[in-house]
């Protein structure tokens, strides 16, 4: 069959319907396995198939659930290929702006913070696993220190899990037309679009989910057991990620335990072998961790359930309604109805494709809801599942709707969903490139990517004005964004919470005696805890940060001058808690 590439050139040109009924002769019959081409093991298969077994222990065709032939995408006579083909146009418009905004946009705070890990690569740090340094690292060396480049590797990732999604889809179903439909619902959202043009780590984990995804279903698609290696990879590069990665792993053992195929790899060395290769990947991250008195491991298990939430009500409902904004509201809701679809239907069938999907998703969403009743969840947080959620809010309606008639609405849902979701993103994308519509900017999320390149060129006019050796921060947020945009050869040094830095150089306490230094701190904000460690304190000025209608975004600027010493040492006292961490310098 050809690859993804030339299926979605022919879409476009000819139309999904004539572009999937070339692209899928040889036809199959129902009962046989999807894309078989394993030889002996192939024919072992559609012996089995004969009998009218299908897969393995599952008692149903591979290709059940879509399609009778697996090639066509409509569900009792309902015809989707013109919205496919419009879709797939907005597609290729959505990856064009993502690469034009990636560009253009500022870096958002969150970004510049690990563009300052990918200056001292390190085995991991302390929010994080390494893998979002290593990207921005490898883009940085090819476009520069640039947005472009700091992003190049996170815009990459969205269109390889594109393909593997598009690939994993085939492999279950072997439907094309509906796997074309799944990756059209994945690039619509604002999840997806966001992950392109923000580096963050839940990017790379979003693409190693995808890649998981993709080696267990061709492992039920071949029954090969060297996919567990490529399986214990993706997870532990998932894991090298983010630490919610963890969270795949009930998924995988879901289906192993409830499927004969699966049950089976209990007594087979290979998934042993792929859970070596994943813990071999993960132990430098624990070796850190291990160096650094657990420091990360013990931020993200209390940042997990520090904020308490005044009303589990309200909590659940923030949650539902980031999910509904993140996904788009219609492709959210087929999210859910298709992971709970596939979970019983894979549980009540012992069918592993649905169950690979069910288990993936459906008590991961459980999951997040029940903890957002006690914890505050924030809307990144489950994003991590949506690739396998698509999947199975795409093929779990096809397949309810070729068993019964679907109503009317919910046909007309199905096909509006992507286009409702592009419509979505392509608003947020105005008004991130144009500002286009006049929200406050404390209340427009895309004011996080805007004005900060300008408000570092204004505090490095004023520290070039002032004679300032370095520049003091109260934040890493502000610490990233000046050390990006407004060093301008200067050491940008935050005054508290070292740990973070643990992986940089320590602070030049010589330079801060040698000459002034700049202290920016949030507008209003108390400069007497860092002007003691000095004979002279001074205010300058404020300066506010453009960030679209209205921004109240304001910094107050000092300077101070005549270092006595030990400012870093209070700020590690104060700040970490540990004394191996603190007492001690951390790098």
């Amino acid at each position: 069959m050809p690859d993804g590439a030339v299926i979605y050139g022919r879409c476009l040109r000819q139309g999904c319907a004539l572009a999937v009924e070339r692209a899928s002769a040889p036809s199959y019959e129902v009962g046989q396995p999807p894309l078989d081409r394993e030889g002996a093991d192939g024919a072992s298969r559609r012996r089995r198939s004969k009998s009218g077994t299908g897969e393995e222990g599952s008692g149903m065709s591979v290709a059940e659930g879509t399609a009778g032939s697996g090639v066509e995408l409509s569900a009792s006579g309902m015809a989707v290929d013109a919205g496919v083909r419009l879709g797939l146009g907005l597609v290729v418009l959505l990856i064009v702006l993502r690469f034009v905004l990636a560009a253009t946009a500022d870096l958002a705070e969150d970004e510049t913070y690990y563009w300052l890990w990918s200056t001292h690569l390190a085995a991991s740090y302390y929010d994080h696993p390494p893998m979002i340094a290593y990207w921005i690292r490898a883009g940085t060396e090819l476009f520069g220190q640039t947005a472009f480049g700091v992003r190049f590797v996170a815009l990459l990732s969205s269109l390889a899990g594109s393909y593997l999604l598009y690939r994993a889809s085939l492999s279950l179903f072997r439907d094309a037309n509906a796997a074309l439909l799944a990756v059209l619902w994945l690039n619509a959202t604002l999840l997806c679009n966001a992950g392109a043009i923000v580096a963050t780590p839940d990017t790379p984990l979003g693409f190693f989910a995808i890649l998981t995804l993709f080696t267990l279903a061709k492992l039920i698609e071949t029954g090969k057991g060297a996919w567990w290696y490529g399986a214990g990879a993706a997870l532990g590069l998932a894991f090298m990620s983010k630490y919610t990665a963890v969270l795949l792993l009930p998924g995988v053992f879901i289906w192993m335990a409830a499927t004969v195929e699966g049950r089976r790899w209990f007594s087979r060395p290979e998934p042993y072998i792929g859970a070596l290769i994943a813990a071999v990947l993960v132990a430098p991250v624990f070796w850190w961790n291990y160096a650094h008195e657990w420091a990360s491991f013990i931020k993200q298990a209390q940042h997990s359930v520090k904020d308490k939430p005044g009303s589990a009500i309200a909590s659940i409902g923030e949650l539902l309604g980031g999910q509904a904004g993140l996904a788009t509201p219609l492709i959210f809701g087929f999210c859910v109805f298709g992971s709970f679809f596939a979970l019983l239907r894979g549980w009540k069938r012992r069918d592993a494709r649905w169950l690979l999907l069910g288990g993936a998703t459906a008590p991961l969403l459980l999951f997040f809801l029940v903890h957002a009743a006690s914890e505050k969840i924030q809307a990144n947080w489950p994003g991590f599942i949506y690739p396998a959620a698509i999947l199975a809010g795409v093929h779990g309606f096809l397949a309810l709707s070729k068993e019964r008639s679907a109503p009317p609405w919910a046909k007309a849902c199905f096909k509006l969903a992507p286009l409702v979701g592009a419509a979505f993103t392509l608003t947020a994308f105005l008004q991130l490139g144009l500002g286009a519509l006049p929200i406050e900017a404390r209340k427009d999320p895309t004011a996080r990517l805007k004005g900060w390149a300008k408000l570092g060129a204004g505090i490095s006019e004023l520290a070039e004005a002032h004679g300032a050796a370095s520049i003091l921060t109260f934040n890493y947020a502000l610490t990233g964004e000046l050390a990006f945009y407004g060093a301008g050869g200067r050491p940008i040094l935050q005054t508290g919470e070292r740990i973070r830095y643990a992986n940089l150089p320590a602070p030049d306490e010589g330079r801060l005696k040698s000459g002034p230094a700049l202290l920016v701190l949030r507008k209003g904000g108390d400069a007497s805890g860092t002007a003691q460690f000095f004979e002279n304190s001074s205010f300058v000025t404020t300066i506010t940060r453009e960030a679209g209608f209205h921004s109240r975004d304001a910094y107050d600027v000092h300077l101070l001058s005549g270092y006595r010493g030990g400012l870093f040492d209070r700020a590690k006292s104060l700040s970490c808690g540990t004394k191996a961490n603190w007492g001690t310098p951390c790098n």
